[in-house]
């Protein structure tokens, strides 16, 4: 499953989102990108995670003493996560539910670090102008995530060059591993409904699985 490739309303994600949170729970497509993600963190940053879903990438960087800011606009993301930080006691994480497109810049200041994974291309203007609002936000640090060679052209040199005050550091494109794994054929017959689209499945011991891998950037900036 590719999540780039899903629609934009937030209808739609309400809907979806128990199945984003068993997408995650069940499959590997974040692992690699959390070890990215915490590899370059240091302990007790502050952080703006955009489009942060059930809280994949906020929840580890909890761990690492960081406190984090969520913006989640779905409100079945939201419920989900804010159960999460209840059953686990956590107060690191604010739940906002703005969208980017109308948080406020001034309240994005001061942070050490905004990072932005597959969520931009859901708002106004898509990434570009998802990231020249990131950039004019003036965070220490950088991190865009985003989906690529899913038939739309990301051009970075194009998004770099929308801003002068922060150092381009690396692009890493990773490989992983998308498939979605299923408890019973209700299941599939359930997702297909809210995606309308086929899921092709295949049976693998006691399970069915939609095989799927998708190429994801990691792309990292640093002020000046």
């Amino acid at each position: 499953m590719n999540i780039t490739t899903l629609r934009r309303d937030l209808q739609f994600w309400n809907a979806f989102a128990p199945w984003y949170e068993k997408w995650l729970n069940r499959g590997y497509y974040h692992r690699p990108l959390i070890k990215e993600i915490t590899n370059m963190i240091e302990p007790g940053w502050k952080v703006l995670d955009i489009g942060a879903g059930t809280g994949v990438l906020s929840l580890p960087m909890v761990s690492l003493e960081c406190s984090v800011t969520v913006l989640e606009p779905s409100e079945g993301m939201q419920d989900i996560l804010t159960d999460k930080l209840s059953s686990l006691q956590i107060k690191e994480i604010d739940v906002n539910n703005a969208r980017w497109e109308d948080f406020p810049s001034e309240n994005a200041q001061d942070l050490d670090l905004i990072v932005a994974c597959n969520s931009l291309q859901l708002t106004d203007g898509g990434i570009a102008r998802g990231m020249e609002k990131v950039f004019y936000s003036m965070s220490r640090n950088v991190c865009l995530i985003t989906e690529i060679n899913q038939g739309i052209f990301i051009d970075f040199k194009q998004i770099d060059s929308l801003q002068n005050t922060h150092n381009f550091l690396f692009i890493k494109t990773l490989s992983v591993d998308s498939s979605f794994y299923f408890q019973g054929l209700d299941e599939v017959m359930e997702i297909t409904d809210i995606m309308q689209c086929e899921m092709p499945v295949i049976q693998e011991h006691d399970t069915l699985v939609q095989r799927d891998k998708t190429d994801v950037a990691i792309v990292w900036w640093e002020m000046k």
